[in-house]
C-alpha cells in the first residue's frame, strides 16, 4: 500500500475513517457533564464582552474560545452539538496543521503515521467532542508548528498570529516561547533582533490575559490542592517521590502513544530517535515545548494533568514520525522493515478506539437525571447535579419550562409529608456516593418509601415520605 498509486488513496481513506469517528462521536450528542455545563452556563449568561473577564463556577477558558462557543450557540441554539463545534473545529485544525508540517518536513507517505497517531488517540477523541478548549489547544499547536517549520523569519505576521493564539489557547504561550527561542538560534544577522519586539508583544498579550482573566484563579487553595500531584518534582526526596517524578515525566509520552508498555517504550524510542536526527535546528521545536512545560510545572506554574498537555502532542508526534522513518530506512532488509511496521501497528492498535464506532464515548447521563422525572415528585439537587440540571432546565433549546436558576436542596430540610426525588451525578467521586448513602439512610429511618433508579454514574432516589 506504499506504492505510488496507493499514496493518495490511503491518505483519503485514513482521513475518512478518522474523521467519521469524530463526527459519529459528535453526532451522538452525549449528555453534558458538570464541567461542560459550567462552561455552557458562563457562555449563555454573559454577553460577548463579559467573556473577557474571570468566569463563574470555578472554570476558566481563553476568551476567544468562549466567544466562538457563544457565537455557535447564538446561531445554532445552545444545544450540545452547537456548543461542541469549536472542539470539533480544533480537531480539524490539528489535521490541517499536521499535514502541513509533514509536507514541510518532506515526510511523504509517513504522514499516514502522523495522522494515525492523531486519530487513534483516545484523549483526542474525547476532547474533540467536549465543551472544553483542549482540542482547540491541539489544533492551534499544530498550526503554529506548521508555520514555524515553513518560516522562522520574524515579522508583524508572527506578532499578530501569536497574540491571537494566546487569547484562543492558553498553553500557546509555551509553543510561542519555543518558536521564539528556535527563531533566535536559526535567524542570522540583524534579522535576529526582530524577534525581540515580536516576543515583547507576545508577552504583553499574555500579561493582559493574565491580569484580566487568569489572576483570580492563581493561588486558589482548592485548585492548587487539586493539581498538587501534577506538578513536576525536580528534586525528589524519597523513593516514592522519585517514582512519581518518573511517572510525571512519562505522562506526555503515555498521552501521545498509549497506555501499554509497548506504546510507552516505543513512543520514547521513536521520539528520542527523531530528536537525534541531524536535519537542522528546527528540531528544537519538538524538544523545547516539553522542556519549557516541565520547567514551568517544576515551579508550580503549570499542571501536568493530561488534558492540559494536549498541545504537546503535535511536536511529540512529528518527532516520533521522523524517528520511525529514520529507523525503518536504516534497517537491514525488508523483513526487519516489515517487523517495524508491525510494531507500529501494535502501538496504534493498543488504544482500541475502534470500539467507539459502535459505542460513542459518554461520561454522564445528566440529561436523563435532569429531565426524565416521574410526575408528582419535587426534585432536590445535590451539588453534583446543579450545573447540568441548570443547563437542561433553563438553557437547553428543548427546555420546556425555562426554570429559574436552581439551588441545592437537602431532604433534611424538606417538608413532610411530601414526595421528593434526590438527584446525584458524578458517582465516581466517593464523597458523592457517601452523600447519597447518608441521605437514603436518613430518609429510610424516618419511614420514607425509597425507590432508587441507578443510572450511568448517576442516580435518582425517589422518596415518598409520610
Amino acid at each position: 500500500m506504499t506504492g505510488k498509486q496507493w499514496k493518495p488513496w490511503s491518505l483519503w481513506i485514513l482521513l475518512f475513517l478518522g474523521g467519521s469517528l469524530w463526527v459519529l462521536a459528535w453526532w451522538s450528542s452525549p449528555a453534558l457533564f458538570i464541567d461542560e455545563a459550567n462552561v455552557a452556563r458562563n457562555v449563555f449568561d454573559r454577553s460577548f464582552g463579559g467573556l473577557f473577564s474571570p468566569q463563574d463556577y470555578g472554570t476558566y477558558a481563553p476568551p476567544l474560545y468562549l466567544v466562538l462557543t457563544k457565537l455557535c450557540g447564538e446561531i445554532f441554539g445552545y444545544g450540545e452539538r452547537a456548543l461542541r463545534l469549536p472542539a470539533l473545529l480544533g480537531g480539524m485544525l490539528a489535521v490541517i496543521g499536521l499535514l502541513s508540517a509533514g509536507r514541510h518536513l518532506r515526510l511523504g507517505w509517513w504522514r499516514l503515521l502522523l495522522l494515525a497517531f492523531l486519530f487513534v488517540n483516545p484523549t483526542t477523541l474525547r476532547y474533540v467532542n467536549e465543551i472544553k478548549p483542549y482540542a482547540l489547544d491541539l489544533g492551534i499547536s499544530a498550526l503554529l508548528l506548521a508555520r514555524a517549520l515553513r518560516s522562522l523569519r520574524p515579522g508583524w505576521s508572527w506578532a499578530l498570529w501569536g497574540c491571537l493564539a494566546i487569547w484562543t489557547s492558553l498553553p500557546a504561550i509555551f509553543l510561542l516561547a519555543a518558536i521564539g527561542l528556535t527563531g533566535l538560534l536559526c535567524t542570522r544577522g540583524n534579522a535576529r533582533l526582530k524577534w525581540f519586539p515580536v516576543g515583547f508583544l507576545w508577552l504583553l498579550a499574555f500579561a493582559l490575559l493574565y491580569f484580566l482573566v487568569l489572576q483570580p484563579s492563581v493561588g486558589d487553595p482548592e485548585l492548587n490542592k487539586y493539581h498538587q500531584a501534577y506538578f513536576f518534582n525536580v528534586s525528589p526526596g524519597s523513593i516514592e517521590e522519585f517514582i512519581r517524578t518518573l511517572v510525571q515525566l512519562n505522562s506526555p509520552i503515555k498521552l501521545a502513544f498509549g497506555f501499554t508498555a509497548l506504546a510507552m517504550f516505543g513512543g520514547w524510542a521513536l521520539y528520542l530517535s527523531g530528536l537525534l536526527q541531524d536535519f537542522d535546528d528546527r528540531k528544537l521545536l519538538f524538544a523545547l515545548p516539553l522542556l519549557i512545560v516541565l520547567a514551568a510545572s517544576s515551579v508550580k506554574l503549570y499542571s501536568l494533568i493530561p488534558r492540559l498537555l494536549l498541545f504537546l502532542l503535535p511536536p511529540l508526534w512529528l518527532a516520533a514520525t521522523i524517528g520511525a522513518r529514520s529507523i525503518t530506512d536504516n534497517l537491514p532488509g525488508k523483513y526487519w522493515r516489515y517487523a517495524m511496521i508491525a510494531g507500529l501497528l501494535l502501538i496504534l492498535g493498543s488504544t482500541n478506539v475502534v470500539r467507539h464506532y459502535l459505542h460513542p464515548l459518554k461520561f454522564s447521563e445528566s440529561r436523563i437525571i435532569s429531565t426524565d422525572l416521574q410526575p408528582g415528585f419535587q426534585p432536590l439537587l445535590h451539588y453534583s447535579t446543579l450545573p447540568t440540571y441548570d443547563y437542561y432546565r433553563r438553557i437547553h433549546p428543548r427546555s420546556r419550562d425555562r426554570e429559574e436558576r436552581p439551588v441545592i436542596q437537602s431532604i433534611r430540610e424538606a417538608e413532610r409529608p411530601g414526595k421528593y426525588v434526590l438527584l446525584f451525578d458524578v458517582l465516581t467521586q466517593q464523597n458523592v456516593r457517601e452523600s447519597m448513602r447518608r441521605d437514603t439512610l436518613w430518609a429510610t429511618e424516618r419511614g420514607c418509601k425509597v425507590d432508587s433508579r441507578m443510572l450511568f454514574r448517576g442516580a435518582q432516589i425517589y422518596l415518598d415520605c409520610p
